[in-house]
């Protein structure tokens, strides 16, 4: 086995190994600590501890074991692949089905941010509304972004309403979809860009998904999959480092987007 594959076994391969090395990362820890932090016994630790001496990624001064240089400079690129394992461990068919390279490269890259996440089925009665699930944080949430290539029926009255509950909300939408809102519900987008806290851009740009709610709540995201077709399931993330990433997504496509104040 080459030195590459060894320290990946070393290291992934093992739970107790892993979780040791990230419960250092926060600092020197006696074998009592370590202990007690990972909830386990001397035998069992003390083995994947020698493991870990002697691949070089621990120290050992005294009675205190810490990371070594190399685990110092290791062990924080851990954790983003270790998320992004999680991500898509967690729902796997769901992503087996997207085209992943529809996502931004910088954001795809760190897709692990979006913790743990949970897809959401529509009812046959309801397949294109919003998911119920996600409709009682998004009245209580401060902030709502959406992006959206696709049309809902609900748009003009769900997002006057947050609106006018004092909820800052900002659209993205692709050129056609707003020209379709503009057509069937001239009034509503109207009445829409005349509050203060809205905010409506139109892209001209293909947006390569479906859609993402990005809240102060949660972060939602849907995505087109690989046969080009729209399914309608929402993949939701509660997760603080998911608003983050959603917060990129948004502004990446605002960045590519037109802000328009009348029609």
């Amino acid at each position: 086995m080459s030195t590459e594959l060894q320290l990946i076994d070393t290291i992934f391969f093992s739970d107790k190994r892993k979780n040791l090395l990230l419960l250092l990362k926060e600092g020197p820890k006696t074998i009592e600590e370590i202990k007690k932090g990972l909830k386990v016994s001397s035998s069992p630790i003390m083995a994947q501890i020698r493991i870990l001496l002697k691949e070089g990624l621990l120290v050992q001064k005294g009675d205190i074991y810490c990371l070594s240089v190399k685990g110092k400079l290791i062990v924080p690129k851990m954790e983003p692949l270790l998320s992004t394992f999680q991500v898509f461990d967690e729902n796997h068919e769901y992503w087996a089905r997207q085209n992943l390279r529809t996502l931004p490269p910088h954001l795809l890259d760190r897709i692990g941010e979006l913790g743990s996440c949970k897809e959401l089925l529509p009812e046959k009665t309801h397949i294109f509304d919003y998911p119920p699930e996600i409709m009682d944080p998004l009245y209580k949430s401060r902030t709502v972004m959406e992006i959206s290539s696709i049309f809902r029926p609900g748009y003009p009255s769900l997002y006057l309403d947050l609106a006018k509950r004092d909820i800052e909300v900002s659209l993205i939408l692709e050129r056609q979809i707003y020209e379709k809102l503009v057509s069937d519900y001239s009034a509503a987008v109207e009445e829409f860009l005349n509050l203060k806290n809205t905010r409506l851009f139109v892209c001209d740009h293909k947006i390569e998904l479906a859609s993402s709610i990005v809240t102060d709540r949660f972060t939602s995201l849907s995505m087109i999959s690989k046969e080009g077709r729209y399914y309608n399931h929402e993949m939701v993330s509660f997760e603080k480092s998911a608003f983050v990433w959603g917060q990129e997504l948004f502004n990446y496509y605002k960045d590519l987007s037109e802000q328009i104040t009348q029609i």
